[in-house]
This record gives C-alpha cells, structure tokens and sequence, in this order.
C-alpha cells in the first residue's frame, strides 16, 4: 500500500513538474526564444524595405535580389512559427494585424523598383514595423503572466531579461531602418518627414546602445561583442553628417546596415541564452 501511494505521489510530482515548464514556455519555444524571433520579425520589415529603396538606384544588383527574396522567406517562415506557438489570444490576434498588413507591403516590394511603389514602401513600413513590434509586446506580455517563479525578485528580474532581449534585438531593426531612411533622403524621394525619421532613428540607436553597455546582465562576451559594435558605430557617431548628407555609396550604407544587424544580432542571442535564477 505504502509503495503504490508513492508511485501515485510521484506521478503527481511530475505532472505538477511538467504542467509548470510548460507554462514557462511560449509553445515549442522557450520565452527569451520567441522574444528574439519576435523581434527579428521588426528587423526584417525595414531589410526589405531597405533593400526595394536600394534596388531602385541599382536594379541589376543580384545579390540585392536574392536578398529580398531571402527575407521573405524568412519573415513568412517566423510568422507562421510565432502563430502556432502562440497561446494568448493577445498575441494571436497581433500577429493578425502583421499577416494582414504583410499582404499589401509584399505587393509593393514585389513589384519591378519604381518610384511610385518606392513611395509607399515609405510610407507602409513604419505600420507593419508597429504591428511586428506589438507582437513583441504581447509575447513579453504573456511571458509575464505565465511566470510561476515563487520568488518575486526573480519573476522581476526575469522580466528585465526580457526586456533587454527586447531593446538588443531592437537594435537589429534601427541598424537597417537607418539605412532604409538614408535612401528615403535621396532626391527625388525625400521630405523633411524622411529626413526627420533618419535623425530620430540615428539618435534612438545611439542612445539604446548606451542602455545596453550598462546593463547589469553583461558578461565577459556580452562585453566583447559590445566593444565589437561600439567600433563600428563609433566611425557613424564621429561624422554623423556623412550620414545625414548623402556622403556614403549606396553599396557602403547597405553592407553597413548589414554589419551592424549582425553584431547586434550577436548580441542579441547572448542575451537569449541567460537564465535567470
């Protein structure tokens, strides 16, 4: 009798074990995970709308093709992966608005470069930039309703992790929204909104990046990479009007953008991998 109420206990123990990882994760995903997928979502709505403004001065560029047809793919791929992990009906219904949206920004970036579909990547970009990055607030969000840490300061702290993942990966998106708007100032595109969106982007970025070389959750290779793409922005940050005048190749500002997503990138994942306990 004794032996069968400690197997039963033990089954208990386990579906108890069980039922609470489960709540901890988003899906098939952990939350630092989807936090991250979620926020290269943002990232890849300003790369095709980077690359269909670059295209337009350089329309035989293969590799920018290949690119463009590349990120899709992508971007697709983590929607589809977002929406079947999701469990809120919050963050089912954002990744809604993104899907939707999604239909009409493709039909543009999709289209033979032009100045007409140029100027509506313009101006539909920093919509379904909005709705991406309401998905990462919603998944955040049920991150935080679905933590079961019993201690209060490390439900806290856990919360911060996230949201450093969230402001590094952030960083992801601004480096090729930078260049998306340095192309959105060539002549026959630009307008003091274009050219006022490049400044604010420049300084967002730059001011995060100092949040992130604060950060209590820095280690030795969090550090490392830090110092890697603190060296890169430093050449931007010492003749930022090389940036806001035109003074950069179209080629230069596209692999720059590329760069910095990559170091940020780096960054990012480091973060993910933290745990908090």
């Amino acid at each position: 009798m004794k032996k069968s109420i400690k197997v039963v206990y033990t089954f208990v123990l386990l579906f108890v074990i069980q039922f609470s990882f489960a709540q901890t994760e988003y899906g098939t995903l952990s939350f630092n995970k989807a936090v991250n997928i979620s926020g290269k979502q943002r990232m890849l709505t300003q790369r095709m709308g980077k690359i269909y403004l670059y295209l337009l001065n350089n329309p035989t560029d293969y590799k920018a093709k290949r690119d463009m047809k590349i990120t899709q793919i992508i971007f697709e791929k983590q929607n589809n992966i977002l929406e079947k992990n999701a469990s809120s009906s919050l963050t089912k219904s954002k990744i809604k608005e993104v899907k939707d949206t999604w239909v009409k920004y493709k039909k543009f970036l999709n289209s033979s470069p032009n100045k007409q579909d140029a100027l509506k990547v313009i101006n539909t970009n920093s919509t379904i930039l909005s709705y991406a990055n309401n998905v990462v607030n919603a998944v955040i969000s049920e991150s935080n309703t679905k933590n079961n840490a019993a201690d209060v300061d490390v439900a806290d702290e856990d919360n911060e992790l996230k949201q450093i993942i969230n402001k590094s990966g952030r960083q992801r998106m601004l480096s090729q929204r930078l260049a998306l708007y340095y192309f959105a100032n060539k002549p026959d595109l630009k307008s003091s909104n274009t050219e006022n969106k490049l400044k604010s982007v420049y300084n967002e970025l730059d001011t995060a990046l100092s949040d992130l070389l604060i950060s209590s959750f820095n280690n030795d290779r969090i550090d490392n990479a830090l110092g890697a793409v603190m060296a890169k922005w430093e050449g931007i940050q010492q003749n930022k009007q090389r940036l806001f005048k035109q003074g950069y190749g179209d080629k230069e500002i596209y692999d720059l953008s590329n760069d910095l997503t990559k170091l940020f990138n780096r960054i990012t994942s480091l973060y993910e991998k933290l745990k908090v306990e």
